[in-house]
């Protein structure tokens, strides 16, 4: 029950992260997040790399709180962050790219 609840958190806490950089109606690059299972979507919209990077590095450090190794790539812009039970990838991508699937 307790992995269950803590697997909501994660995923409203980063939402909540993104929600004010999200207003931007066509950004030039968008972060996008998958949980180990849910599909990649997509929850902010940015003008600039930096600003889409900043914004994954704050879900990286909240998640990482949360319990989660976190495991951060700044240059690629994405992060992946798992323990026992749960698997959260995030990336940063210009507008027009969709992440790789993953299996």
């Amino acid at each position: 029950m307790t992995r269950r609840w803590s697997s909501h958190v994660i995923d409203t806490l980063c939402c909540l992260l993104t929600v004010a950089p999200s207003s931007y109606a066509e950004g030039a690059w968008k972060l996008w997040m998958m949980g180990a299972s849910s599909p990649w979507n997509s929850v902010g919209s940015f003008a600039t790399k930096e600003e889409c990077v900043a914004s994954l590095h704050q879900e990286a450090v909240a998640v990482e709180k949360l319990g989660l190794k976190t495991s951060e790539d700044v240059v690629a812009g994405s992060f992946v962050a798992v323990d026992a039970d749960r698997e959260v990838r995030r990336q940063c991508l210009p507008g027009n790219e969709k992440p790789p699937e993953t299996t």
